[in-house]
């Protein structure tokens, strides 16, 4: 198992629906309002809500196994463990979530964001959100 595991930063708990449901509810509202925010040409927040879609999203599929995170970044390690290295996803998840941390921390600590990083992410953040979807059906 992932090293995240053994050290405690990934930890088993019971599995709750609801509590699943509710993380993807969020990521379906954080995913339209980043769709919105790129309308409005809002490209700081875009790439927010974006990356929250994304984190919202992945964080359901850990709950769904009976894990959960004791940070953002862990929510990688273990959407690698349970799902990509398992072929439930594939390993272009990791990048897409990645990418959109790194960019979502440059825009909400350094200020630093573009148009086009912000359409990658909110693009991702759909393709993440409905292969979630797929997979918790």
């Amino acid at each position: 198992m992932n090293y995240q595991f053994e050290r405690g930063k990934i930890v088993h708990i019971p599995v709750d629906s609801g509590l699943v449901a509710k993380e993807l509810r969020e990521a379906e509202q954080d995913l339209a309002a980043a769709e919105h925010s790129l309308t409005e040409e809002n490209v700081k927040w875009a790439i927010i809500q974006g990356y929250y879609a994304q984190f919202h999203a992945l964080r359901a599929l850990v709950f769904s196994r009976g894990y959960r995170e004791k940070s953002h970044f862990c929510i990688r390690y273990a959407i690698e463990a349970l799902y990509v290295d398992e072929g439930l996803l594939p390993a272009s998840i990791l990048e897409d979530f990645t990418f959109a941390m790194r960019t979502r921390e440059g825009a909400d600590y350094g200020c630093i964001y573009s148009e086009a990083d912000a359409r990658d992410v909110v693009a991702s953040a759909s393709m993440i959100v409905d292969q979630v979807g797929r997979l918790l059906d």
